[in-house]
């Protein structure tokens, strides 16, 4: 279809919006009077500090906890491997299958053949996994709330410090499985933290301090 100018008019694409709101406006010439952090940069700012306070609790938590966790677990394995021996006999390739049992049984009797003996190896290997994931997640909190408390300074190096904890955070997730509603919940204020320090005011905002660095 084509308008009075005979051109016909092309609707912007997703990736023409994205590189349009990724792209900082032009600087205001820089005056010479304090640069203050816009709104955008103060929300991110607090987002950031709240997430990793989030991290911090949770990793804190786990850590200490770790023998008391691995306690429990432990007599819950042992405890199903104890159900598998008084119904099927055993475990693993000692599992009989009484005849002519349904699904659900059949099903249970498939599960006890997963089950092996747990070994002070598996236990000592699992707790120090814990211990590991427990620090990991306690780093990712203190490098959260230590960049969010930065952003809000201007510090150049926060934004980056922020984006690396979702990094982070993102990468413990898809490695051991971790996450719960807590640490989703913070990762997701730490994008959205990132996404304000990198778009609009908040680009602006580093890019007029970065500019006055090198001036």
């Amino acid at each position: 279809m084509s308008f009075g100018s005979g051109d016909p008019r092309k609707r912007p694409g997703l990736f023409d919006s994205f590189r349009a709101a990724m792209t900082p406006p032009p600087l205001p010439e820089d005056d010479g009077q304090p640069i203050r952090p816009p709104r955008t940069v103060t929300v991110a700012s607090i987002l950031s500090i709240v997430a990793g306070l989030v991290f911090l609790f949770i990793g804190g938590v786990s850590l200490f906890t770790t023998d008391e966790q691995l306690d429990n677990a432990v007599k819950a394995y042992n405890a199903t491997i104890a159900e598998c021996v008084t119904d099927f006999q055993g475990i693993g390739d000692a599992v009989v299958v009484p005849q002519g049992a349904n699904s659900d049984v059949t099903s249970r009797a498939d599960a006890c053949k997963q089950y092996r003996p747990l070994t002070d190896e598996t236990i000592s290997s699992a707790r120090t996994q814990n211990i590991i994931i427990s620090v990991v997640i306690v780093v990712i909190g203190l490098i959260a709330a230590v960049g969010g408390w930065f952003l809000r300074l201007g510090a150049g190096w926060s934004r980056l410090a922020v984006a690396g904890s979702v990094v982070l955070s993102i990468i413990i997730t898809l490695l051991f499985q971790v996450s719960n509603l807590f640490t989703l919940a913070a990762t997701l204020l730490l994008i959205v933290a990132v996404m304000l320090s990198y778009i609009g005011k908040g680009a602006v905002y580093f890019a007029r301090l970065k500019a006055r660095r090198r001036a």
